[in-house]
């Protein structure tokens, strides 16, 4: 008989799995009553039996008893605290959990052992609710998160058998003690991901449909921790982070979609890669990102695909999935570390605007920027400080006080061309956005675009240059330091 499982950590049947029956369950109930008033035989906060029960009855341990308990008090003629059957520790629990990845989030022990989780000396259940783990021991236990005979909120049974739902099991702990870095800072930002927006939406680790975070049949978008972080399997980067558009090894263990570019401006061909396979080349930090925005899934209206625009096969694009489309860049044009042929990552622009805690939480700054950049094309004087100078050469592009070797790094700052960019910037307060797109453009190169006002009402290129007619002025064509 097949016979519910843990949804986080399926596994195979153990061979003395027993069933009890109503009888078998209420000697459990009175052991355990009489344990607990004989003495503190366990440290967790005495809870009434007919709580305990209840979770059985309804969680997914219902019946099961005798997977963890002896009626008797020993096993093999060793008695071990509750009447346990085995050491209270995870070795326990591995009894029955012991198949990675069957139908849930646990990749196997190994791969839990490399983790924070599983290996920090700090992953002690801090309290208050349920109480503070106090045993010497506690470090790195299964039952820091979860609870074998369930947890129940106002709301009823907790999925999954933790003990608090959803982000408030996570940031617990991350909020700045024991985890360093407070998670629960970022998210409480004015732009940040709805992670305590919705409840009840994420279902389970497998989700593998584009309805699982789209809009049809309904509404089931949703951004909870567990979308992009897997407590089982992710650890931590290293003080360098992650290079290039490697994904971080804090998602780790979470499900991806990979695309196939077709041509320029065209959606991608998708696959979507489970969580367990964390080994199909590339693993990429935009993957992750495009289960919620691209085509892969329902967008709201407005919403960017940026599988579309990022295509490397497009007129120009922000090079995520690839170097970019200008490789002779003066290297001048960019700040140290950059160059052009970089690539950049998702959270090179979208993260925290200050603090330790990478990857888009939460920010002061809308659109999850980790600076600021307006998105307007009013007129205004830049600073150095705003998102693109920390790739983009500030003397290069908006200082037209800039030494004319360092001036003349910037393509349309060539002879001919003296208004250029440095000059359209500082001289007549046009900042970048008002003729240029952020990810890609499926029509225009040098991510040109048209349309705003102030802005470009159009752009062609020449070989020498490019002639734009603006809103600001009459039609002029330039000269260039370089081509494509």
């Amino acid at each position: 008989m097949n016979e519910p499982r843990h949804p986080g950590f399926a596994g195979a049947p153990s061979p003395r799995r027993t069933r009890l029956g109503a009888p078998g369950l209420a000697l459990l109930v009175l052991t355990a009553a009489v344990l607990v008033a004989a003495g503190p035989l366990t440290l967790r906060p005495p809870r009434p039996e007919d709580q305990i029960a209840r979770a059985l009855a309804a969680g997914p341990h219902a019946g099961d008893c005798e997977q963890c308990h002896t009626t008797h008090g020993e096993e093999s003629g060793i008695v071990y605290p509750n009447a346990l059957i085995g050491p209270d520790e995870n070795s326990l629990c591995l009894r029955c959990h012991d198949v990675p990845w069957a139908g849930g989030s646990f990749g196997g022990d190994a791969l839990y052992r490399g983790t924070s989780h599983g290996s920090s000396p700090e992953m002690v259940w801090p309290g208050p609710v349920p109480g503070q783990r106090i045993e010497p021991d506690a470090a790195t236990k299964c039952v820091n998160c979860h609870d074998p005979h369930g947890w129940s909120d106002a709301q009823g049974l907790i999925p999954h058998l933790t003990v608090q739902r959803e982000e408030r099991l996570c940031l617990t702990c991350h909020d700045g003690n024991p985890a360093p870095g407070d998670v629960s800072a970022d998210l409480a930002k004015p732009y940040r991901h709805p992670t305590a927006t919705w409840s009840g939406r994420h279902r389970s680790a497998a989700e593998n449909q584009p309805s699982d975070f789209g809009l049809l049949p309904l509404d089931n978008r949703h951004a909870e921790c567990g979308d992009c972080h897997n407590p089982h399997a992710s650890r931590p980067d290293g003080p360098m982070g992650a290079t290039g558009s490697d994904a971080s090894k804090t998602t780790l263990g979470v499900s991806r979609v990979m695309v196939l570019n077709g041509p320029a401006g065209a959606p991608p061909l998708y696959t979507f890669v489970p969580g367990s396979d964390t080994l199909s080349a590339p693993v990429a930090e935009y993957q992750l990102c495009f289960k919620c925005h691209s085509s892969w899934t329902t967008q709201p209206a407005g919403q960017t695909d940026f599988a579309r625009v990022l295509n490397p096969a497009n007129p120009s694009h922000h090079a995520v999935e690839g170097p970019g489309a200008n490789p002779g860049i003066d290297p001048m044009a960019f700040v140290a570390g950059w160059s052009a042929s970089s690539t950049v990552r998702c959270g090179d622009c979208h993260g925290p605007d200050f603090g330790s805690v990478r990857g888009p939480h939460g920010s002061i700054y809308e659109h999850l920027l980790v600076a600021d950049y307006p998105a307007s094309p009013a007129p205004r004087t830049m600073t150095s400080n705003e998102l693109c100078f920390r790739c983009h050469s500030f003397d290069v592009y908006a200082n037209d006080q800039s030494p004319g070797m360092v001036l003349h790094a910037s393509r349309f700052n060539g002879s001919g061309a003296q208004l250029g960019h440095a000059g359209h910037v500082a001289g007549q307060s046009v900042p970048c956005y008002a003729c240029h797109t952020t990810h890609g453009s499926t029509t225009q190169p040098f991510l040109l675009v048209t349309g705003r006002a102030p802005g470009l009402l159009s752009y062609t290129r020449t070989v020498s240059g490019g002639t734009c007619t603006p809103t600001c002025h009459g039609t002029e064509s330039y000269l260039v330091n370089y081509a494509r």
